[in-house]
């Protein structure tokens, strides 16, 4: 059974360079189109977690319960013991190093260990006791309040930041070694290199905001469980927030994905519509004509001394 023809690529055949990258990006945007249409519960799911990205921002709690809040928060700051414990903490510790042998470990240096040992309990026991604070205070103002939606947010930005300064810095060093790699090879082309670093790059962040997401989620059940909800509104503050991010996260990515493969087309596109006038310009027969006729050497040689058609 003989292959039937694509219908795209007879719609990109006979067009002007421009026009063919238009109708690519077109074609692309249509076929994204419909796939989404095709699966109305991954779409609904996804355009629901942009909804609470954009618009969920938890419960406003009364006046007097965000006073006592303030309050309770102030009274649980150990900020300062905890920097002078964790000052004690590095000072031993540098004291023991400095006091310690290659292999052993005189009075002096076990005297710095036993104070550096008991300095980290007592900067843990300090921490564990502002956590705790911390943790009653939120309890006043509950899981599905405003400021636990604050915090998750700052929590997930933080991690998408340091995501995306991940794939960067990979991205720079693979640019970096690619270049190093090919600069002496001569039987590839600019656009394969730069269509390889592309793939590379979107690699690089897909791993990088995939890896974000699975650092958020792993903190996200610590925050919750710092507010000491009740089953239902802890499953309820989760899911939600593990929905706005993978949307969130998705979105990112599509948007990228979808912008190298839009040039990619539109490039592509263009370059075969303009390889097709070539060839068609190249068998002209006045085309032959004047390229025989033009005498070897001279200025000129080898371009048409006529206007080309449009085609």
């Amino acid at each position: 059974m003989a292959q039937q023809p694509n219908p795209h690529n007879a719609q990109l055949a006979n067009l002007e360079p421009g026009e063919a990258a238009t109708t690519a990006v077109t074609i692309l945007t249509k076929a994204t189109i419909n796939t989404a249409r095709a699966h109305p519960k991954i779409t609904g799911s996804w355009m629901l977690g942009l909804a609470l990205v954009v618009f969920a921002t938890g419960f406003r709690v009364s006046d007097e319960v965000a006073s006592q809040y303030e309050a309770d928060v102030q009274a649980a700051d150990l900020s300062e013991p905890i920097s002078r414990a964790a000052a004690r903490v590095r000072r031993e510790r540098s004291l023991q190093r400095s006091a310690s042998g290659w292999f052993s470990c005189d009075d002096r240096c076990q005297y710095h260990k036993s104070e550096a040992e008991t300095a980290s309990r007592e900067l843990a026991d300090l921490r564990a006791r502002e956590d705790a604070g911390l943790s009653d205070a939120k309890k006043g103002v509950g899981v599905l309040s405003e400021y636990a939606v604050a915090e998750a947010r700052d929590s997930f930005w933080r991690a998408f930041a340091g995501g995306k300064s991940f794939a960067k810095r990979q991205s720079m060093w693979d640019l970096l070694f690619s270049g190093l790699r090919f600069s002496g090879r001569r039987d590839e082309s600019t656009a394969a290199v730069v269509i390889r670093w592309l793939i590379q790059l979107l690699f690089n962040f897909t791993l990088g905001l995939c890896g974000a997401l699975g650092v958020f989620l792993w903190r996200l059940r610590a925050l919750v469980a710092s507010y000491q909800p009740n089953p239902l509104h802890a499953l309820a503050f989760t899911l939600a927030a593990a929905l706005a991010a993978t949307a969130m996260v998705a979105t990112y990515l599509f948007a990228m994905y979808f912008c190298a493969a839009s040039g990619v087309a539109a490039v592509g596109a263009a370059a075969s519509a303009q390889a097709r006038i070539e060839a068609e310009r190249r068998r002209d027969p006045r085309y032959r004509v004047q390229q025989q006729q033009q005498p070897y050497g001279q200025p000129g040689y080898g371009q048409p001394r006529y206007r080309p058609r449009t085609y």
